[in-house]
């Protein structure tokens, strides 16, 4: 079966040089509306194109529209858009958004659009139109909206090796979740734009072209990144498109990480019988291939979903087995997240003292290997220990030191936790202004992330705090619609609060 192509006109392309001669020529000389379209695969190569164009023509008036999300109607968004009339080219970046690189260009809105409003961009237009495309979008619009491209006035085309775009993938991943994790937000957020910007370049090599090892450690990256901040749903998104590439190649052991990782995202999500579901799949393959530290993860999150449902003994049991494994095979990592999920299950059976031990095990191990994460959650966890011993400051200092941390890393779950935690400790104090002012950011920011359980804790919290400031029906409200969450994703807190609901708040 051929593979599609863009359109070569009567030219030799990737001329880098060449094409940009011409594509300054083009703004130079074209006084009214012209179409035009540019061939580039990567995003910061077009950036730096265009920026040697506008260096080139001094004191000419451009606009660069670029598209962060899909569109619908390119005429439309172009419409609200300030464009002068003394704009002399209008450069648009981003389409790549909006067209799929699978074969269902003849159902995109977009492309049909273009096609049925061709000759409406002329009357709003009176400077040249450059779309700036990766070839496989160029291609869709070529073979889909030919109306559209049959009134272009040339195309320009900008090199970009296959070999060269494998390599960069290659060097611009890691698979270091304790690396990743531990970066500051800022960071995590400009590496999250590299990526999209070489998978959308990596999108638009012909198949022949494409590299499955690259594109399956690109999504797992992209995927990892999204965890870390907190957007769930765009994790499992990449996971599931990693899945798919590990069964197409036959690739166990991505298979079985794919599963582990759609498990971890589908808990945060408080989904918790199909985070069981991936678990078990990716335990099974792990055992099956011999996967040592694999297992061992399994082990580990099966034994997070059933403390999450409050099954502390079964919880205990995997976590213990998860522990043994990454002892074992000297997995410093692994050991230090096993120690203190066994130091929250102890805190929730009431044994505070060995559960203080083990958050203090893991947070050592945590600094020594540099896991920020890691360090997180140990302090947070033992600012809980401590709350329960009714060691408030202590356990405020502990939330505090979590907090920034939390918020240093981009890490919104535990930042949203470590809010809540404070809002707890300052109602014991009897500080029921701080308490509100924690509780409501734990709320806003667990909405924000899709967090139902903090949700639930947060609207939980602040029901007792303004019954104890005697606003019974504030009170109730909230309660109320904590136990409807705390229902819904089957909390152990929602038989205790069912029960006080019942007593404290008919009518």
């Amino acid at each position: 079966m051929p593979t599609e192509s863009a359109i070569s006109e009567d030219f030799e392309p990737y001329n880098d040089e060449r094409e940009l001669r011409r594509l300054i020529r083009a703004v130079q000389f074209s006084k009214k509306h012209y179409l035009y379209f540019a061939c580039c695969n990567q995003a910061p190569k077009q950036n730096e194109l265009i920026a040697d164009v506008k260096k080139n023509l001094k004191g000419k008036p451009m606009k660069v529209v670029r598209f962060k999300k899909p569109i619908t109607d390119l005429l439309t968004e172009l419409q609200k858009e300030v464009i002068g009339e003394n704009c002399e080219a209008v450069f648009v970046q981003g389409l790549e958004y909006s067209i799929a690189s699978d074969g269902k260009g003849d159902e995109n809105a977009l492309i049909h659009n273009l096609n049925i409003s061709r000759d409406a961009f002329k009357r709003y237009l009176s400077c040249p139109l450059f779309l700036w495309l990766p070839e496989y979008a160029l291609v869709k619009i070529t073979r889909y909206a030919p109306d559209f491209f049959s009134v272009r006035s040339g195309t320009f085309y900008f090199s970009n090796p296959p070999e060269r775009v494998t390599e960069q993938i290659f060097q611009s991943v890691s698979s270091n979740w304790i690396e990743i994790s531990s970066l500051p937000l800022a960071e995590k957020l400009k590496q999250i734009e590299i990526l999209e910007n070489l998978l959308a370049e990596y999108q638009g090599l012909h198949r022949e072209k494409q590299d499955k090892q690259a594109e399956m450690r690109l999504l797992s990256n992209l995927a990892e990144f999204s965890f870390s901040i907190s957007e769930f749903q765009k994790a499992i998104e990449y996971h599931k498109q990693h899945l798919a590439i590990s069964r197409e190649i036959s690739y166990r052991q991505g298979e079985s990480n794919s599963l582990g990782n759609l498990g971890n995202a589908y808990l945060k999500l408080n989904e918790h019988r199909k985070a069981i579901e991936y678990y078990e799949q990716s335990l099974a393959i792990s055992r099956e291939i011999g996967n040592r530290q694999g297992e061992s993860a399994s082990l580990g999150n099966l034994g997070q979903v059933y403390y999450a449902l409050g099954k502390y003994g079964k919880a205990i049991e995997y976590h213990e087995q998860s522990l043994a494994i990454s002892r074992e095979i000297g997995n410093r990592g692994g050991e230090g997240t096993s120690l203190g999920h066994l130091g929250s299950a102890y805190t929730d059976l009431g044994e505070y003292g060995k559960a203080i031990e083990y958050h203090k095990q893991h947070l050592a191990i945590s600094r020594e290997i540099g896991y920020r994460q890691g360090e997180s959650a140990s302090l947070g966890n033992l600012g809980i220990a401590y709350l329960k011993l009714n060691e408030y400051q202590k356990a405020i200092e502990y939330y505090e030191q979590s907090l920034a941390i939390s918020r240093e890393i981009g890490n919104r779950g535990d930042e949203s936790t470590s809010l809540v935690n404070l809002g707890i400790a300052y109602g014991n104090l009897g500080d029921y202004r701080k308490a509100i002012e924690y509780n409501e950011q734990s709320l806003r920011t667990s909405r924000e992330i899709g967090n139902r359980q903090g949700e639930g804790n947060s609207l939980d919290n602040l029901g007792n705090i303004y019954y104890r400031l005697g606003e019974k029906d504030r009170a109730c409200n909230l309660l109320k619609e904590a136990l409807v969450i705390y229902e819904a994703i089957e909390s152990p807190n929602a038989n205790v609060l069912r029960q006080w609901v019942e007593k404290h708040c008919q009518n």
